[in-house]
């Protein structure tokens, strides 16, 4: 009966095995799609947990980069109608700078001032814009606003589907290790040299 202390078990934990003897390990599929290697040991109840919640998750995801590109889609429309912006092979920035100001000219004039020539738009129509009121540029801006707005909430989604997939993952390896553990013990340990005790945690596989 192999015998590991608790302190060597959390240094190996992380260890896996890409295939079992079976076949693909119950955490490389939980891995590849959350809950799988909960229902393959046998734990539908918390497989379906995770299967839940990674649908909940790609709809949203689905959902704030939808709506994003909708925005997108409705702000340079906007801009194209309202400010005479030929919206082709434009960068982010260009799109800010266009809802901070009233026209090229505008935002060309105040970047000479500070002598910051690199940053100026060429003067010729495909980097022109001038708003036919400042009601429509703050309704742009708006727009454009609310498109970053729900990119980043995709952002953040993305980022909660991976962690979706590494907690399953490690879910599923705690389940192996807890059903192959025979008997835990707690040995006493005293260092008379240093005339310090405690105790140490093993678990017998």
């Amino acid at each position: 009966m192999k015998k590991l202390s608790f302190i060597t078990k959390i240094f190996i934990i992380g260890i896996l095995s890409v295939q079992s003897a079976k076949g693909i390990s119950p955490v490389v599929k939980s891995f590849l799609l959350p809950g799988l290697g909960e229902y393959a040991l046998d734990e539908p109840g918390r497989g379906k947990t995770f299967i839940i919640s990674e649908t909940a998750l790609w709809t949203s995801f689905a959902g704030a980069l939808i709506i994003s590109n909708n925005y997108t889609g409705r702000f340079q429309a906007f801009a194209a109608e309202n400010a005479g912006v030929v919206p082709e092979s434009k960068n982010q920035q260009f799109w800010i700078d266009v809802g901070n100001y009233n026209s090229r000219e505008n935002y060309n004039e105040e970047h000479l001032r500070f002598r910051e020539n690199n940053a100026l738009y060429p003067n010729n129509a495909k980097w022109a814009w001038i708003w036919s009121s400042e009601k429509k540029r703050k309704q742009y801006r708006n727009y454009r606003i609310a498109s970053d707005q729900w990119l980043l909430t995709a952002k953040f989604v993305a980022g909660g589907i991976v962690l979706n997939h590494i907690v399953s993952a490690i879910d599923v390896l705690y389940l192996k290790r807890i059903s192959q553990i025979q008997k835990i013990t707690v040995v006493p340990m005293v260092d008379y040299e240093k005339s310090a005790s405690g105790i140490a945690l093993q678990i017998h596989f």
